[in-house]
């Protein structure tokens, strides 16, 4: 028997998935017809839309804060306390760990927008759209478990392990595919495989490291997607005096129409609204919720992505391998499965899969309650009872 878990705030998920997948749509076209992927421009345009958003949440929230009648913000039930709350780390550790976020961050989006595409980018896409989920997903988890002291329960291993054996025959159906198929070279193959691994490692430590600051220090989201957000441009603005990115925007715009590059610009800018959007409720999930939830978010596009990678992109490497499409179309509806059994959006109950999902918690706790409401009732009845019969044996001696 399967049961739907159904959770408060779902609507930050919601639209951090749609966010992504807009962004994902936004990337796809500026590369399949603008042929403008790969661009260290889209590092600088990211960190730029953490930056602005984050300023503008930020003092919006403290604004919000200060009237006491605003019972929530964006979705996130509001507590007043004073405001000088202490921390249990000092400001230098805490500063530090958010810069390292942004390293972090700075790393991993360089990897997968400028580097990754620039070594390979039909293998890139290929390993990437298949591997994402997974990765994300298994580091996230180890490193919830090892460094947050996050429990994992018996419905967290069922999903992972079949997770890990997805990761397994994904491994081994790309190395026959590529290496053999497309006659890749194997040291090349396992060096972007290292470099993808290590691309979504970098991811997995960021949501870590924010829910850290977010659990533990109470710091404002809003203020740590900003600080995020400066540090990433500094770093990006300097590694762009070795890469200059407005070189590609300027050979586009001698080389091309007048409507098109307009088309591009437009894309652009909807690539930095999109961008704020999803760091926002990005976040906002990883607060509300755990770092898995959000990596449920970009394996719900996976399915269609493949898709679209095997029959419709024109950098695809294995176009009309329905076999190899049909792998991985069901192993990615395997991990969205999965995903949804570890964040509990979907209950098993089958081999006390069930018993420490939040809802049946939430469901034991109830009843216990009731219970106890019903037990205590029924000794006031009782002592009611007595009562009244020591009275009518007093009247009948009276």
């Amino acid at each position: 028997m399967i049961k739907i878990g159904i959770r408060k705030n779902l609507i930050c998920p919601l639209l951090l998935f749609i966010f992504s997948f807009s962004r994902q749509i936004v990337s796809i076209i500026m590369d399949e017809i603008f042929n403008f992927g790969g661009s260290l421009l889209l590092t600088l345009i990211m960190f730029l839309s953490e930056i602005i958003s984050g300023l503008i949440l930020y003092l919006s929230n403290k604004v919000f804060l200060h009237r006491k009648q605003e019972k929530s913000f964006m979705g996130i039930k509001l507590v007043q306390a004073p405001s000088n709350i202490s921390h249990p780390d000092n400001n230098f550790k805490i500063y530090m760990l958010i810069i390292e976020a942004g390293f972090f961050d700075f790393i991993q989006f360089i990897l997968g927008t400028y580097y990754l595409p620039k070594i390979n980018s039909d293998l890139t896409s290929s390993l990437d759209i298949h591997l994402r989920s997974i990765l994300t997903t298994l580091c996230s988890s180890l490193l919830c478990y090892y460094l947050l002291k996050f429990p994992i329960y018996k419905h967290h291993t069922f999903s992972l392990l079949l997770i890990f054996i997805c990761f397994i025959i994904t491994l081994i159906s790309e190395s026959y595919f590529i290496l053999f198929s497309k006659n890749i070279n194997t040291n090349h193959f396992f060096y972007v495989l290292l470099l993808i691994f290590i691309n979504y490692l970098f991811s997995s430590s960021i949501d870590i490291i924010e829910k850290y600051l977010l659990e533990f220090n109470f710091i404002n989201p809003f203020k740590i997607l900003m600080i995020e957000g400066i540090f990433g441009f500094i770093i990006s603005s300097i590694y762009s005096f070795i890469y200059n990115p407005f070189i590609e925007i300027k050979h586009f715009y001698e080389y091309n129409e007048a409507n098109k590059f307009f088309l591009l610009i437009i894309c652009l800018i909807l690539y930095f609204i999109l961008s704020a959007g999803r760091n926002i409720y990005r976040i906002l999930t990883n607060k509300l919720y755990s770092p898995m939830v959000w990596t449920l978010t970009d394996s719900l596009s996976d399915p269609l992505l493949n898709i679209y990678y095997t029959y419709f992109s024109t950098k695809s490497l294995k176009k009309q391998n329905h076999f190899y499409f049909s792998i991985h179309l069901i192993i990615s509806i395997i991990i969205v499965f999965c995903a949804l059994i570890y964040n509990e959006f979907l209950i098993l109950f089958c081999c006390e899969l069930e018993h420490n999902t939040y809802s049946e918690i939430m469901r034991r706790s109830t009843n216990k309650e009731n219970y106890s409401h019903c037990k205590l009732e029924e000794t006031y009845d009782n002592e009611d009872n007595e009562d009244n019969e020591d009275n009518e044996d007093n009247e009948n001696n009276f």
